[in-house]
Formats: structure tokens, sequence, C-alpha cells
């Protein structure tokens, strides 16, 4: 039986994108399959991290839309971070993809019960000041990047990515963004996520915040709490959206993961959001 060439080029791609999930970060990723002068290189203390850039194709420059994004991720995973970089691009947005390794956690850290305490969270509190410091060393390299263009810089980040930057924010410990779109934030240890709650509340920057049942119970434990407490405090920018349980960002062999149509839907949220602040 003859195989067209364009069938060959299929299965060739199909088997580099399984292999590429399969193997890796997304360090290994950026710096392997994308031209290097899409790459730069941050300093992060005393590393190079390699970022993925990706400019606007607007002649309007709006600003940089920095996204964090974690190989380990269902949703804000590489594929995903490019989903959302095309509809920002073309909306007049530079993109920043910046990666981060999330600490692992196992499926018996999770709560049985929405606000139930866990007893084992020590494991997870050293994990904690490391994973935070990573995350702020990061931004700040963003930062520092942002700087070469006018405009906005917002950061898009998930889970306890996002959950990192909210404690930075409130801490005083990271400058603030001109907003946080935060994908689902939580942290694995029960005193600390019911502190997102608060520190969302009485955050002075604006807030798009994605609730994602598929991705812990630790935010849907909060969910209706983090709203409840922004119509309390008046929190005057203040957005909460849901995605739907059986959808995600990227395409990393989950089954939960949305097609790129979906994904695009996202990034027209994201910046129904961006016009409703006046960008």
């Amino acid at each position: 039986m003859r195989v067209s060439q364009i069938t060959i080029s299929l299965i060739a791609f199909c088997l580099c994108t399984l292999a590429r999930h399969a193997c890796g970060s997304v360090t290994d990723d950026i710096t392997r399959y994308f031209p290097s002068e899409k790459v730069t290189q941050l300093a992060v203390l005393d590393e190079q991290v390699a970022a993925l850039t990706l400019p606007s194709k607007s002649p309007l420059s709006r600003g940089v839309a920095i996204v964090l994004v974690d190989a380990q991720s269902q949703s804000l995973n590489l594929d995903g971070g490019l989903i959302l970089a095309d509809t920002l691009t073309a909306k007049g947005w530079h993109c920043l993809l910046i990666p981060v390794d999330r600490p692992a956690v196992l499926p018996t850290e999770t709560p049985a019960m929405p606000l139930k305490p866990i007893d084992n969270t020590t494991s997870m509190t050293a994990d904690y000041d490391s994973y935070y410091t990573k995350v702020l060393g990061r931004v700040n390299a963003a930062y520092s990047f942002a700087q070469q263009y006018r405009g906005y810089t917002f950061i898009i980040a998930e889970g306890m990515t996002s959950a990192s930057l909210i404690d930075a924010f409130q801490r005083g410990a990271l400058d603030m963004p001109d907003t946080l779109v935060s994908l689902g934030a939580f942290w694995p240890e029960y005193e600390k996520n019911q502190q997102l709650i608060a520190w969302l509340a009485e955050s002075s920057y604006p807030v798009l915040d994605l609730t994602m049942p598929m991705l812990s119970q630790w935010q849907s434990a909060t969910a209706d709490a983090r709203l409840t407490a922004a119509k309390v405090s008046l929190k005057r920018h203040y957005r909460q959206r849901q995605l739907l349980p059986t959808v995600g960002l990227g395409n990393a062999g989950a089954g939960t993961s949305m097609p790129n149509p979906a994904g695009a839907w996202l990034g027209q949220e994201i910046y129904s959001w961006l016009r409703y602040l006046g960008w």
C-alpha cells in the first residue's frame, strides 16, 4: 500500500509532539523547537532561563502579557500558552512565555471534602518557600524584559503558581501587575489555601478569577468564598468566570483538554476583560 508524503509528514509530526510531551520540560521544548530569535534568556539569580517571545501582530502595541507555563499542567502548558498568545498577539500584546516547574502534589494530598483540613501538609511547607522564591525570580526577570515596551503589563498564571504570586503581591515582595489573570489559584495546604480568599479580596490590582473545577478540589473549595469576599470588600475590578469541568487549555495528551477553538475562546475571555479595563 502506498502512503502519501502528506500522511508520512502528519504521522511524523504527531510522533514528535507525543515525544515532546513525554520527555519534557518547557525549557527543553522552547530551546529545541523554536528559532533562536524567538528565545530570550532571562537572568534569574545565578541561572539563565529560556523564555519564548512572541511579538505583537498589530501596529498598535498595548503592552506585555507574561504567561507562566508548566509542562505538568493540563491547562496552561506550552500548547495552551501558544494558543493564548495567538489571540493576544493579534490584539496588540507582546507575549512572554516563561517556564515554571510546580511542585508535585500526590492525589492523596487533595481534600476529601472541600473545607476539611488535611494532616499530611508538612512536606508541602518546605516546597512552598522554594517554589515561591523561584516564581518571584522569574516574574522579576519578566518585568525587566517588559520595560522595553510601552503599555500595560499583566500576568497569566495557574494554580499553585498563581497562589504564589498572590502571596507575593500581598507581602509587597513583588510589584503588582496592571492586572492578574488567575486560573484556579490554590495551594494544597488548608491554611494557606484559605488565606487566598482574603488576599484576593483585599488586593488593589484588577483580577480575572477563572475557576477550574477539573484542576483541583483545593481551588473548587474556595471558589464561592473568593467571589463572596470580593463582593463584601467592594473590590472594584474583580470578575469570576468558570471553565467547564470537561475542558482545559492545552492538548498535552489529557482527556480533559480543549481543542484549539476553545483555547482561543479563553484568549477572547481575557481580551474582553482587558477591554473592560479600558485597554
